[in-house]
Order: C-alpha cells, then sequence, then structure tokens
C-alpha cells in the first residue's frame, strides 16, 4: 500500500496511521545492527506510539492493534465532528492562545517551535481564528485533515481507544521517554488511560525538546518517512545534531555520521 497505493487511500486515517507505524517500526529496526541504542526516545503525535513501541512498552503486534483502534476511532470521529487545523507561523504561542480563546471550541494544539503553533478545532471558529492572526501578520496553512485532533472533540474518540486497548500488555521505557502531555520524561503511567488524554491534549514538543536538552541529549535521529520530527527538534535546538532515516540511503549516511 505504501509503494502502489493512491494519494487518496494514503491520506485516509485507517491507512495513513498504520503505514506510518510500520515505516517508523522499519527504519528503528534496519538501524538496530548498525546504531548503539537510544539513551531515550520521543516523538510527535501519532510518532509518540512507534517510539513507546521501539522503547518496549508494548509489542510489536500490540503496537498494530493500538494503532487501528486509534485511527478507527479518530476517522469516526472525523465523521462525526467535522473540524479544521491550521498551523500558525510567525506568531508567539500565547498571541496564538489569546485569539482561539476569542472562538468557541477553538485550541491551540501542537506547540511545535515558538514561532509555530497548530489550533484546532470546530471548521468555522478555527478558519476565523487563522484568519485574525493572519491579519495580525502570521502566516497560515490549513493541515489536510478533516477533523480536530488533539482538542477536547476527539473525547468519544478517546473514551473509544481506552477502551479496545485496555486488555493489552505493557510496559516501562526500556530507556527514558519523553511525553508529549508533559514535556518531561514520562513517569509511569496507566496507558490506555495515556492513549485516551494523548487524543484529547496538545503536543508540548517544544518543551519536549528542551528538556531533551537540559538532559545532556546532543544528537537525535528520526526513524520514519519525511523529517517532520526531526526538523523541529533542529529549529527549537540549533545545538542538536539531527539525523534521519527512512531508506537505505538515509541509513548508511546517518552511521558514517554518528561512526
Amino acid at each position: 500500500m505504501s509503494e502502489q497505493g493512491s494519494e487518496e487511500d494514503l491520506a485516509q486515517t485507517r491507512i495513513a496511521q498504520p503505514v506510518i507505524f510500520t515505516h517508523s517500526l522499519a527504519a528503528f529496526a534496519a538501524a538496530g545492527d548498525h546504531l548503539p541504542l537510544p539513551k531515550a526516545t520521543a516523538g510527535h503525535s501519532l510518532g509518540e506510539y512507534a517510539a513507546l513501541c521501539c522503547a518496549g512498552c508494548f509489542s510489536m503486534e500490540d503496537g498494530f492493534r493500538i494503532i487501528a483502534a486509534r485511527a478507527h476511532a479518530m476517522e469516526e470521529a472525523a465523521g462525526n465532528a467535522p473540524g479544521a487545523m491550521v498551523a500558525i507561523l510567525g506568531s508567539n504561542p500565547e498571541a496564538v492562545e489569546a485569539v482561539c480563546a476569542r472562538y468557541d471550541m477553538v485550541w491551540a494544539v501542537n506547540y511545535n517551535l515558538p514561532n509555530q503553533t497548530v489550533i484546532s478545532g470546530g471548521t468555522q471558529g478555527c478558519l476565523a481564528a487563522a484568519q485574525e492572526l493572519e491579519k495580525a501578520g502570521a502566516k497560515t496553512s490549513r493541515l489536510a485533515v478533516s477533523s480536530a485532533f488533539h482538542t477536547p472533540l476527539m473525547e468519544q474518540a478517546a473514551l473509544q481507544l481506552t477502551e479496545k486497548v485496555q486488555a493489552i500488555t505493557y510496559a516501562p521505557p526500556r530507556w527514558d521517554f519523553y511525553s508529549n502531555l508533559t514535556g518531561e520524561k514520562l513517569v509511569p503511567e496507566d496507558f490506555p488511560s495515556y492513549f485516551g488524554r494523548h487524543m484529547v491534549s496538545p503536543v508540548l514538543f517544544t518543551r519536549q525538546v528542551a528538556a531533551m536538552a537540559a538532559d545532556g541529549i546532543e544528537a537525535c535521529v528520526e526513524f520514519g518517512p519525511k523529517r517532520t520530527a526531526s526538523t523541529l527538534a533542529k529549529k527549537n535546538c540549533r545545538s542538536l545534531a539531527v539525523f534521519q532515516v527512512e531508506d537505505l540511503e538515509t541509513l548508511k549516511k546517518t552511521v558514517e555520521a554518528l561512526a
């Protein structure tokens, strides 16, 4: 599907999430014989699930069960509660939050960079808030999604996911894990509850990267397609050395760079 599927097929949540999860795990496994084990892992939104799986918090098989349940719940929620997400560039988080507060059911949800925040919510309010921020000088870019992810509008999906993944066996991470929810190291968690909260809560990525850098992490390797997380990590902390593995060519480059 990842090689032969149409863009339309791959854009569907129930297909995109398992494909991205698979790619990330495959890239991590391919690097296993060539790179040392990490001292810590982290992810961004969906990427957090792959990072938790690589850290041994659940098996690969159970990881696919979790992702399937998450994707199904989110796709169903998108049909029942349509919404929008818009990236706001060139405005600080406080200004974005202040504008969102003036609209019903609009929230700041992805804190990607000090000057890049994604807002999410009901379509009309979200687009109106984005327009106001644009008039104030920010640049905006609507995301190709059809619902308000990481907001309270996902509450039913969160409850559904929490119920579906109760029977899975979980374990603490094998190394430090930095959480989207807190931006800090993950403390012992009830994972089904955590996954539910993750679905309705902001992604505090700027805080995650700051915490990692403060703890002495100097290099990050992103496993999976594109370079979204590693690019954001580098922009958040210029001193970080960042790499990305998505195929044999990028694996070779990363191995050579870290030799």
